[in-house]
């Protein structure tokens, strides 16, 4: 609803702007056009309206590759965790015990905590980055006849975890990025400029050009609300939920009444 809110008040007021823009160049300057106006300006509107129509398409790629790339981010640590869990049951039955409780205790503190710091772009939990820690420390505090008889799997399940904390490393990155405001501003003076550019051309009747010229800031207007819904992959109005880590809890409790 907040996203259908935002997209209809922008092209709302993209038309409105667009109306008094129309009725107001034609009211002032209609009367002095020469009859090679409408080619002089046509060539300027193209030129400005390809350079801008460019420079929107990759921020729209850009924010959509980021949004897509912090969702991928979040299965795979995710799906890391359930690998993880499953091998500790092949693990020596102690250690393996603490490495569960440890991934539990990580898994919720990403849900509960963590998720909403970095919604609001205030860094990492504590608690996470404790049970995380805890993790490696568990194979640093087996006795030597495990690590021997455990060597192989411990192996596995080490390069698990380097894997799982370099991915939450890039999940609290990703949370901290956003579009500078200088390219913020660039965008939305640009749109301005075009839409302003187009209320110059002139036709003979004003609804046509009306239309023509709403068209156009309605569709600027709505390129730019995307923009601004998917710049914050974890905030905003499209944030990434914590599902997969949700899922990973079934998994953790199927696992334990299949052990």
């Amino acid at each position: 609803m907040p996203i259908l809110f935002l997209l209809v008040m922008t092209c709302a007021g993209a038309i409105a702007f667009t109306l008094l823009g129309v009725t107001g160049i034609r009211h002032v300057v209609g009367q002095g056009l020469g009859t090679g106006h409408n080619e002089v300006q046509s060539a300027i509107f193209q030129s400005g309206g390809t350079i801008y129509a460019v420079f929107l398409a990759f921020l729209v790629v850009t924010v959509w590759e980021s949004h897509e790339a912090a969702h991928a981010n979040v299965a795979e640590e995710a799906s890391l965790l359930s690998t993880l869990y499953r091998g500790s049951e092949a693990m020596e039955p102690v250690s393996g015990g603490q490495l569960r409780g440890l991934i539990r205790t990580y898994t919720h503190a990403v849900i509960d905590d963590e998720w909403t710091l970095q919604a609001e772009g205030r860094g990492a939990s504590e608690a996470a980055r404790t049970a995380g820690v805890g993790m490696f420390r568990v194979f640093g505090a087996m006795p030597l006849a495990a690590r021997q008889n455990d060597a192989a799997i411990d192996s596995i399940e080490l390069g698990i975890i380097a894997q799982l904390q370099a991915d939450r490393n890039k999940r609290t990155l990703e949370s901290e990025e956003s579009i500078s405001p200088v390219i913020w501003m660039a965008a939305v003076a640009n749109g301005v400029f075009v839409v302003v550019m187009s209320c110059f051309l002139y036709a003979d009747r004003d609804w046509p050009h009306l239309v023509m010229s709403g068209i156009l800031a309605t569709m600027i207007a709505m390129l730019l609300s995307v923009i601004f819904i998917l710049d914050h992959p974890f905030g905003g109005l499209l944030p990434l939920t914590p599902d997969a880590f949700q899922h990973s809890l079934g998994v953790y409790d199927s696992v334990d009444r299949t052990g």
